[in-house]
């Protein structure tokens, strides 16, 4: 039951960051006099009449949904009557264009959906702005494909101290020199980056994808530690360029507003594959050999990979930048009707490179030893067995997604620089405690880290894309890759000598300088967020 003002609140198509209405033909005329929405869709020659008894169905002209309908059905008075009671009743029902990650969303959508939004209301799950069906399935595959990269790039950094007790010395240098080794790959991500510009992203990340997945099923027969590092030379860089291929397409089709918060999902969903490989660490406890169960998890990721190519299409800049190299930019408008899509730039400003660089080198040197090393530390100093390991990481990294969240909305709404700076700081700092202790502080301050740090994540993962023209977009985020691989593995030579000769605490107080410099770099980013990519990038 409801009054006259709960049937016209009912009545009112929405336009809101979930959902913009259209009345589906069928329904029963209509029109509000305080409602501009649609009155000549509706039928009624008179503004301002509701029927006593009707239904009106309303389905979505917009918003990210296979199918979606809002049945509206009332009876006993209509606006111009004199009864106070209506009988109303509202159905809704929908399917989200959410492929492998609609059942997450199912229920807060219901709940947001059935009761409706208050005007400019942004739920904390929902992007800034409303996605089409096409955004949110190409958001949803880069996400999943997120996923499996943390799998295939991840998956190193957790056994590479198992794989070296088993095959090699099971010493902290020769750990290093063989992250060092692998991560000099990046050769193998610039040549597919540079692929990905002139024969697309779609078709370079499914291939190197693929790639990844198969070698490292290879590599769990692998017979010594140099087969291992030769192994995932290819395959560990091959998962990364996948990965820049796929975040480039969803990057270019998500709405300016939205970037950095879809980035930071996908950024989670990377945190999701890392956590299942730290998952199969208890393996390694059934003997020497059982890391080689952890390469297997993460190589049967090749099922998924395959079945995610129908929801990732080509992105439209990438399809109109094809069509303007052949001189048919008019068809690509007509297709599209996005002419602002269209970006004939291809210069690349050496200032802005070297602030990204300089971002991403700076705080490699740092992140790389104390990423890789975490578990070598926690082996061999404090004594945990891969399960502890296991049980560390998931306690501590996961609530780390509470910072990708409002990372991602704080780069969106206040810009980019002020999601890294505090980010870059915290981690700087907690990790350094990590190193110094072997307590229950080591634990609060990994955690502090994983929240507090996560927030840079959703703005990094966006910045390089924003600041450079549509041509060059890939193989530029190539090069930055291959800048912070180069301080990465600075970050693990000069940290894994430190460590050999003044210890963990010591050695890492020292490379916090160096994150601690990004921040400083951090400040003279320009603004990108809330600007269309041929804005930034011009």
């Amino acid at each position: 039951m409801g009054d006259e003002a709960d049937l016209v609140a009912m009545l009112r198509p929405r336009d809101n960051v979930l959902v913009r209405e259209i009345v589906a033909l069928g329904s029963t005329p209509f029109a509000l006099a305080d409602n501009s929405g649609h009155p000549s869709e509706s039928g009624p020659d008179e503004f301002g009449t509701v029927p006593s008894d009707g239904v009106v169905t309303f389905i979505n002209q917009d918003g990210p949904f296979e199918h979606y309908e809002r049945q509206v059905r009332w009876s006993g008075s209509g606006a111009n009557g004199s009864r106070s009671s209506i009988e109303i009743s509202q159905r809704v029902s929908f399917r989200l264009a959410l492929p492998y990650w609609g059942w997450l969303y199912r229920v807060p959508a219901g709940i947001a959906l059935r009761k409706g939004l208050r005007p400019g209301a942004r739920p904390w799950w929902a992007t800034p702005d409303r996605l089409s069906p096409q955004q949110a399935r190409i958001a949803a595959a880069a996400t999943l494909l997120n996923m499996v990269g943390g799998m295939l790039y991840g998956l190193l950094t957790q056994v590479l101290t198992f794989v070296s007790a088993d095959l090699g010395d099971g010493s902290s240098g020769e750990q290093t020199t063989v992250l060092a080794v692998v991560r000099a790959g990046i050769i193998v991500t610039l040549i597919v980056s540079v692929l990905a510009d002139r024969v697309g992203r779609r078709r370079m990340a499914i291939w190197a994808f693929c790639g990844s997945a198969g070698i490292t099923l290879l590599a769990a027969l692998a017979p010594s530690m140099p087969f291992v590092a030769g192994s995932q030379f290819i395959a560990r860089n091959l998962a990364i360029a996948a990965l820049l291929c796929a975040d480039t397409i969803a990057i270019e089709e998500m709405p300016a507003g939205s970037r950095a918060m879809v980035a930071g999902i996908g950024t989670l969903a990377y945190g999701l594959g890392a956590g299942i490989v730290v998952m199969t660490l208890p393996l390694a406890d059934i003997g020497p050999w059982g890391w080689r169960l952890t390469f297997v998890v993460a190589g049967c990721s090749l099922p998924l990979i395959l079945h995610c190519r129908r929801h990732l299409p080509e992105s439209r800049r990438y399809q109109m930048m094809d069509l303007g190299r052949s001189g048919r930019h008019t068809e690509a408008v007509s297709r599209t009707s996005a002419p602002h899509l269209i970006d004939s730039s291809q210069r690349i400003s050496p200032r802005r490179l070297l602030i990204v660089g300089s971002i991403f080198v700076l705080m490699n040197v740092f992140l790389a030893p104390a990423s890789q090393l975490q578990n070598d530390y926690m082996r061999t100093q404090v004594g945990f067995s891969g399960t502890t390991i296991a049980i560390f990481i998931l306690l501590t990294s996961t609530p780390g997604g509470i910072g990708v969240l409002i990372g991602g909305r704080v780069a969106d709404v206040y810009g980019r620089r002020w999601a890294i700076i505090p980010g870059l700081s915290a981690l700087a700092v907690f990790y350094t405690v990590f190193f110094s202790t072997t307590n229950a502080l080591m634990w609060l301050s990994s955690l502090i880290a994983s929240i507090i740090g996560g927030m840079a994540a959703p703005a990094l993962a966006v910045i390089t894309a924003e600041l450079f023209p549509t041509v060059r977009r890939a193989t530029i985020r190539g090069v930055v890759t291959g800048l912070a691989v180069g301080g990465s593995i600075i970050g693990l030579l000069v940290g894994g000598a430190l460590i050999e000769a003044v210890g963990y605490a010591s050695a890492f107080a020292m490379l916090a300088v160096s994150p601690l410099l990004a921040v400083g770099a951090a400040f003279l980013l320009p603004r990108t967020h809330g600007r269309e990519l041929e804005e930034t990038s011009a």
